[in-house]
């Protein structure tokens, strides 16, 4: 080539094709300006951004094939179909072409006779068919552009709160009005430059160009009030409800993705605080959730490996100290640090699908134990958990295990706490007259904690309650508890139902309860948990003996060590 030739780079910035060239993450090293021109930025706003981001639709792998995309400018003044293509340059590089073909395309449509369709192909693409809003790939966009030109600001991320019970009792119709109700309030709440689009399901995205802290916030409050105050009708009748909403700062040096994964986390963390409030990411956030993830792998692992384990808790008969049953608490037992307590890692399970998994292996495993000792005295109760509730076949999972064992179903319960059951109460009196009817013992534990407690008793097939152990605490100091204990009990008494008492830890607490009509208790007084496998190595006659209480234990304990 001779000195006079133009170079490589000059035919590139003179063509009218669309070239750009990438890391393997896609990110721009160099464009030309063909294509910083459909990306509406300049080359030095180009470089350092995530082309599949800003030219939506791109491939993002040499392994794809090239694609025809619907490609419209920010102007809005002209429409473009864009042939768009990927291939590897080098070990390290890709580099993509985009050519226009709307000539082509076009005439392709009209001899489809699909030319009268033209815009509606063109709303399909970057827009949400349900709500008219912009979708993902147009929020995405919006996003990377906005970091790309360097503007500071905020993004919201806003989710409706429950609103799988409104498709659940009103259809999915219903839900798609409330939907398009919740999209128009939205739209209409937000000033120019503000973009609102829907992710999916029940979240929205909100980009708030030039906003801080504290104005993103009280976007995000101002958005929340209108909601909770307007009825959003969902078929029969109307209902009001509530958003949670995420707050994530940005500015040029951070990706679209990292924005948008930490403006999920402050959602998550509005969600788990309550819900109907607004939380701005934090960095707490993030080791929070690298926290609950840590812990749900080793929750994945301890299913997969037997790191789990039962401890069975004696429930006592108070007037003869004799075991009438056994409640078996879970324990992670997989010999990895730090030790995690039920405390520490039944709320990262319950807030995943994995509590499901978890559930049924506790059923089983009780079920299992039952079968290879069946002496009939040895009676054991599981819990179940809030999500489980949700879980369609859980019950035909239980009855089915039964069933085959040939267990007799009076020896095991199960144990539904009274905020899961009144949480979702047509799901627990589901499971519960599906148990009960096959002769499973129902109890609902925690009674007293909720809300207006006497009237879930008319609700629920339950065959016992457990008294919460906050009324049990001070029951032999002469407070209100024994007004309130004394009333669960007689109301108990006149429904034919078993009353079990929890955290009894002082022999005071059970002449109190006595003296009260509660029969059976349990708690460190009147025995420890203990593995449920110690427990069955013990001849059958043991089984319903008095256990070994706290005092007792530290009185062998300081016995030994006079010894030794």
């Amino acid at each position: 080539m001779s000195d006079d030739s133009a170079s490589l780079g000059e035919v590139l910035a003179a063509s009218d094709i669309a070239f750009a060239v990438t890391d393997q993450r896609c990110r721009v090293k160099w464009a030309n300006p063909r294509m910083a021109e459909l990306l509406g930025l300049s080359v030095e706003q180009s470089v350092g951004r995530s082309l599949p981001a800003l030219l939506a639709g791109a491939p993002e792998s040499p392994d794809s094939e090239a694609v025809v995309v619907s490609w419209r400018s920010r102007d809005e003044t002209g429409h473009r179909w864009l042939e768009i293509s990927c291939a590897a340059v080098a070990e390290t590089d890709l580099v993509f072409r985009a050519v226009d073909v709307t000539r082509w395309r076009d005439q392709e449509l009209r001899a489809a006779k699909l030319g009268h369709r033209h815009e509606d192909l063109l709303r399909m693409v970057e827009e949400d068919p349900l709500t008219g809003l912009p979708n993902r790939r147009a929020l995405t966009r919006e996003l990377e552009r906005q970091l790309a030109l360097g503007v500071r600001g905020a993004l919201l991320l806003l989710d409706l709160d429950n609103f799988k019970d409104i498709n659940d009792l009103r259809g999915h119709p219903a839900g798609d009005r409330v939907m398009c109700t919740l999209a128009n309030l939205l739209r209409d709440r937000l000033t120019d430059g503000q973009v609102v689009g829907r992710l999916g399901g029940d979240e929205f995205a909100v980009v708030l160009p030039g906003a801080d802290e504290r104005e993103a916030v009280a976007v995000a409050d101002r958005l929340r009030t209108a909601v909770a105050a307007i009825p959003l009708s969902g078929g029969s009748g109307a209902t009001r409800t509530t958003i949670s909403a995420g707050v994530a700062r940005f500015d040029s040096g951070e990706s679209w993705q990292a924005i948008l994964a930490n403006a999920d986390l402050a959602l998550y963390a509005s969600k788990a605080a309550g819900r109907n409030r607004v939380t701005v990411y934090e960095q707490g956030h993030y080791t929070d959730t690298a926290l609950r993830v840590s812990v749900l792998d080793r929750l994945r692992g301890a299913l997969q490996d037997g790191g789990f384990a039962l401890h069975a808790m004696p429930m006592v008969k108070l007037a003869s100290g004799r075991v009438v049953g056994h409640e078996l608490l879970l324990r992670l037992e997989d010999n990895k640090h730090p030790r995690l307590g039920p405390g520490e890692f039944l709320p990262a399970a319950e807030r995943s699908d994995l509590v499901l998994d978890i559930d049924r292996w506790v059923a089983g495993t009780a079920i299992d134990a039952l079968v290879e000792h069946p002496y009939p005295g040895l009676r054991f109760n599981v819990n179940v958990s809030g999500r489980t509730l949700e879980d369609e076949d859980f019950g035909d999972f239980v009855l089915d295990r039964i069933a085959a064992a040939g267990v007799a179903p009076g020896r095991l319960g199960f144990e539904i706490t009274e905020t899961a059951a009144v949480t979702n109460l047509d799901a627990a009196r589901s499971l519960a007259q599906q148990l009960r009817a096959s002769g499973c013992r129902i109890t609902l534990d925690d009674f007293g904690s909720g809300f207006g407690s006497f009237v879930h008793l008319k609700q629920l097939p339950i065959t016992g309650l457990k008294i919460d152990g906050e009324f049990v605490h001070g029951i032999d100091y002469g407070s209100r508890d024994t007004v309130l204990v004394s009333g669960i009990v007689d109301i108990a008494r006149g429904l034919g139902l078993s009353v079990v008492a929890e955290w009894v830890e002082r022999p005071t607490q059970v002449q109190a309860l006595s003296r009260l009509g509660v029969r059976v208790a349990q708690g460190f007084h009147l025995g420890r948990p203990e593995p449920l496998n110690a427990l069955l190595s013990r001849p059958n006659v043991g089984w319903p003996q008095r256990p070994q209480s706290m005092e007792e234990a530290a009185e062998q304990n300081r016995a030994r060590a006079e010894n030794a």
